[in-house]
């Protein structure tokens, strides 16, 4: 690849870098806001509960249709489609006077939220060398919790001057906006023919030539610890305001959650331009599910208690970055869209499940502490996902690390390649 070429794919994956960051902030914005929202309108935590999981619904949709039509129609028709679904259901949500009608519009928003992440990962996967694509689809992903953050620092300094309604304004503002980079710098790149896309969506091609044990224990791995952030992320807020912090405050913790996200990935994304990803990240889990089992001991405990929402933000978040980065390097470039869309898809299954049963828990009066202890038994389990993932993945072929090497075992590290 030269100079030329280079920087192209570095623009490109700038734009697929703030993509993600727009993706972030709006699969995030209600949980900034959830306390003004409820007192606002009159929501309890079992039907908070409820407008997460709708919202979460929508980006399970939204992530298994995108992925197949993408690689069937091309990443960048998919991308525009989705950011204009975003920025349009976003904006309508501003105007909602009840929770079913914000259910609805989140759920809508939430087809575009969720069919915006394939396609971006595909694009970054595709422009980078085999030996650098799981890094930077990390770095690209690290957007997501960036978008979080700083849409959170902000929403935390405007909405209660100017209302919960300006952060869902600001959010599908930032989503029309991108789509004028995407149409002019992203390149149309034909993937594949559509007898061949129509064959490919189908899961039996995507889980082919050795992939499915392998993609089903990164599955589970991926669901387990997606409940566990999507409760942490959707609640934070809430039990920090039922615990005296004042609602601007309370957004911050799920500011500093991502926060530790950013920093968690980015050592790991260190960690795997020289060895394969899948036992550090376990490892990280391992760390996490220790970290939430000992958060509930902290809660009440005033600023003690956002240095530890950092720290499970860098084990538990920071790890569940890389699942872009390893769906791209499982699957080959035919149904590479399709394979991270289906892992997304499952992982944001996980995030319906954890708001939910957060909220009727909350609703219940469940003692913290023992919610936390179950939090931290799923990030355990999370973290068997994975390792089996790279144990039955020793006899996988795969496509992931470029088409120059379809018979890579797994557990090969990108910079061996």
């Amino acid at each position: 690849m030269n100079a030329r070429s280079t920087e192209h794919a570095a623009l490109i994956t700038l734009v697929c870098f703030a993509v993600s960051m727009i993706d972030g902030f709006d699969t995030l914005m209600l949980s900034f806001v959830a306390p003004l929202i409820s007192h606002a309108l009159q929501i309890d935590h079992a039907s908070l509960g409820r407008i997460f999981g709708a919202g979460f619904i929508g980006t399970v949709v939204g992530s298994i249709a995108a992925g197949p039509a993408a690689d069937r129609f091309g990443r960048k028709p998919m991308l525009i489609l989705a950011l204009a679904l975003t920025g349009l259901l976003t904006l309508a949500c501003a105007f909602a006077t009840s929770a079913p009608q914000l259910a609805f519009l989140r759920f809508i928003g939430g087809l575009g939220m969720g069919g915006a992440i394939p396609p971006v990962a595909a694009i970054t996967a595709e422009c980078a060398t085999p030996r650098q694509r799981s890094s930077l689809v990390i770095l690209m992903f690290i957007g997501f919790p960036l978008g979080a953050v700083v849409g959170g620092a902000i929403s935390a300094a405007l909405m209660t001057s100017f209302g919960w309604q300006i952060v869902f304004w600001m959010g599908g503002a930032f989503a029309l906006a991108m789509l004028i980079p995407v149409i002019w710098l992203v390149p149309a790149r034909e993937v594949a023919s559509a007898p061949q896309s129509e064959s490919h969506a189908k899961l039996g091609a995507i889980l082919a030539e050795g992939r499915a044990a392998p993609a089903f224990a990164l599955w589970c791995g991926v669901l387990a610890s997606m409940i566990v952030s999507g409760f942490l992320v959707s609640f934070i807020p809430t039990i920090l305001n039922i615990n005296g912090v004042p609602p601007a405050r309370a957004a911050l913790g799920a500011v500093v959650l991502n926060v530790g996200a950013i920093v968690g990935a980015l050592a790991l994304s260190w960690v795997v331009r020289r060895r394969e990803p899948f036992r550090p990240v376990a490892g990280s889990f391992v760390g996490g599910a220790l970290l939430i089992c000992a958060l509930g001991l902290f809660i009440g405990v005033g600023d003690a208690l956002f240095g530890m929402l950092f720290l499970v933000g860098a084990f538990l978040v920071g790890g569940q970055l890389t699942f872009p980065a390893i769906a791209s390097r499982l699957f080959p470039s035919a149904v590479r869209a399709s394979g991270v869309g289906w892992t997304m898809a499952i992982g944001r299954s996980g995030s319906i499940i954890g708001p939910v049963i957060g909220g009727l828990m909350l609703a219940h009066q469940v003692e913290f502490n023992r919610l936390f202890i179950f939090a931290g038994v799923l990030a355990l389990f999370a973290s068997g996902g994975v390792a089996l993932a790279s144990f039955w993945g020793r006899d996988a072929e795969l496509g992931g690390e470029g088409e120059h090497d379809a018979g890579t075992p797994l557990a090969v590290a990108d910079g061996k390649n």
